[in-house]
């Protein structure tokens, strides 16, 4: 069923996946929006659908291209990734969390592609992209500084050679990019707008106990496969470099966005900071050579969870 339909990636299975993603931007346009540029539906649906489809061209490459052990790849992650966001417990819709969750996943993939390089002169292009990617996140949510960490350390602890034009074009790229753009910005009084922080200010406050809703259910189960993804896959990692790639990759989105799943004004779509590394992870299972039954048991309970407790209960 769902296992041999997304054994391939071809056109049916995009078609499937592109659907799926404007039919989740449409049902997101519904609800309340906290934060957008624009006050017409649909160009907040194109802005969200524009997201999506950029996620997910990330992650295509990432689970699919890059993967280390090529063999057995599948499309499974193109139904993954709509089921995965569609089981965030959203109650508003902040369009800076879902853009800047794309673009650091831009970011991730290019990433990715500069560790699996040799050439230089790709390499120096994917690291200016990397700057760019994450200072436009940083444009956003102040907070996305503090991604710039994780590409030094990774840099510092890999068995790459060690070039200082990295080190330099990962620290003056994003110095020279943000700056300029503040000045600017703050010429026609637009940097508060941009420039928001989710930590500093009074909206932030701590959960006082954790409150499990009904509508966390679907994610809940998520998480489950998720748990049971990675250690599996962690205890099959053979290599090095695939620990590497494979902790690089949770330190990358997990340590400094953890925080927003215990705040008390949580909308929801901060949720989408953790998408990549989720289907990352259960993809990798699936491109085992695992029983049909049990895939489409995982998938069908997911999407039967996410029906149940988010459209009928």
């Amino acid at each position: 069923m769902i296992a041999k339909t997304f054994e391939k990636f071809n056109f049916i299975t995009v078609t499937i996946c592109v659907l799926l993603l404007l039919g989740t931007s449409i049902y997101y346009s519904t609800l309340e929006i906290k934060w957008s540029f624009f006050e017409s539906q649909i160009l907040n649906i194109l802005i969200i659908f524009g997201s999506f489809l950029l996620t997910i061209y990330s992650i295509d490459t990432v689970t699919r291209q890059l993967t280390i052990e090529r063999s057995g790849r599948n499309a499974l992650h193109l139904i993954l990734y709509p089921l995965v966001i569609l089981s965030y417990p959203i109650e508003s819709v902040d369009l800076r969390f879902i853009i800047s969750s794309a673009l650091i996943f831009s970011a991730w993939r290019n990433f990715r592609i500069f560790l699996e390089t040799n050439r230089h002169e790709k390499r120096i292009k994917r690291l200016f992209d990397i700057s760019i990617l994450l200072s436009l996140s940083v444009f956003l949510i102040l907070e996305n500084l503090l991604l710039f960490i994780t590409p030094f350390l990774i840099l510092l602890t890999s068995n790459i050679k060690k070039d200082v034009k990295h080190f330099i074009l990962l620290t003056m790229t994003p110095l020279v990019f943000i700056s300029s753009a503040y000045i600017f910005l703050e010429a026609f009084s637009y940097e508060s707008y941009l420039f928001s922080s989710f930590l500093i200010g009074d909206d932030f406050s701590f959960l006082s106990k954790p409150v499990f809703s009904q509508a966390q259910a679907p994610f809940a189960l998520v998480c489950c496969y998720y748990l049971i993804s990675s250690i599996t896959i962690m205890r099959r990692a053979s290599g090095l470099k695939r620990r590497v790639l494979d902790l690089s990759g949770i330190l990358f989105f997990f340590t400094p966005f953890i925080i927003i799943l215990f705040q008390e004004n949580s909308s929801g779509s901060e949720y989408h900071y953790f998408s990549l590394v989720l289907v990352y992870f259960m993809s990798q299972v699936f491109s085992k050579k695992i029983n049909s039954s049990i895939v489409n048991f995982i998938f069908i309970s997911i999407i039967a969870s996410i029906i149940i407790f988010k459209f009928l209960v």
